[in-house]
């Protein structure tokens, strides 16, 4: 048999996918697979093993629980191919997604500072901001094959435009979407929503952890090798691995990974390049005021 989700929260990165995943996994009525972003719909070479290939390394055993989900911000992010495979497989009211947003300026730095952890990123802010256009295209074949946001500051912000690719295909009223400051302001009241949405029982009490804290690697080198394991010892530790199941070789990464980590504050955001920003985000978000409903001024700045 093969078990599927029946919901997705699609992103957007940085914005509280984790904190999502995190506080729903806790849930007795949900399952999450150990590994929060499967990538199964983004990375063309996952998506071609197949769903069965899919449900055996991340649903093998959520068949009896009533909501079954995964937090794969690369979804929202890559939307034109990942909302046509969803559709391709599921019907239009077997799935709920949720959509968490964030100020795409905050986000972006976010983003940016993510990259510098993970060994992505050598350039100053401004110059990758600069430099972005040209990666994204030089880099385009590959970046979409794996369904990678490697060097997306800007466009990963574009949620107007990406969320349309679902609301094409599927029912409106099977998302939700909130926004970071829902979670902040109100996070009991936030999750009041997503469960009712997810029509699961409302928990006694919340964890309420809030994740992914400002954080850079103690040593640059090792997260480099986890990030994109390559030479000897690659050579010498991959043919133990890859025997493992998914969601074990996923674990141990994460947590060689979380304890190369530090928590760290990233530096202030220029004051100027945030107003570039927000200016150039403007447009974008009054678009998306329209599409979703939702007043977005605490966005636009000065």
């Amino acid at each position: 048999m093969i078990n599927l989700p029946n919901f997705f929260i699609v992103g957007a990165a940085k914005a509280g996918t984790t904190t999502l995943y995190t506080e729903l996994n806790a849930h007795p009525e949900i399952y999450m697979p150990a590994n929060k972003e499967p990538m199964f719909f983004s990375s063309d070479e996952k998506y071609n093993n197949g769903l069965s290939w899919y449900s055996d390394n991340f649903f093998r055993n959520s068949g009896a629980k009533p909501a079954r989900g995964e937090a794969t911000p690369h979804y929202l992010y890559w939307a034109d191919k990942v909302a046509p495979r969803l559709r391709e497989h599921f019907r239009l009211d077997e799935l709920r997604f949720i959509a968490v947003l964030r100020d795409p300026v905050a986000r972006a730095y976010s983003w940016y500072w993510n990259m510098v952890r993970d060994g992505n990123e050598s350039l100053d802010f401004r110059k990758a901001l600069a430099e972005e256009p040209a990666r994204l295209r030089e880099n385009n074949d590959s970046l979409r094959r794996r369904g990678s946001m490697i060097y997306g500051y800007l466009r990963g912000g574009m949620y107007a435009d990406q969320l349309r690719h679902f609301f094409d295909l599927f029912p409106r009223q099977n998302f939700l979407i909130l926004l970071q400051d829902d979670l902040n302001a109100n996070y009991d009241q936030a999750f009041d929503r997503i469960f009712a949405f997810l029509k699961v029982s409302k928990p006694d009490q919340l964890r309420d952890q809030r994740k992914n804290p400002a954080s850079l690697p103690r040593s640059r080198r090792l997260q480099e090798f986890l990030v994109r394991p390559s030479g000897l010892l690659y050579k010498v530790v991959r043919p133990v691995t890859h025997r493992l199941p998914a969601g074990l070789r996923y674990s141990l990464k994460k947590n060689i990974r979380d304890k190369n980590l530090k928590e760290a504050p990233y530096p202030r955001l220029d004051p100027e390049i945030a107003g570039e920003l927000k200016r150039y985000f403007r447009p974008e978000n009054e678009k998306l005021e329209g599409l979703i409903d939702r007043d977005l001024s605490a966005w636009y700045g000065a």
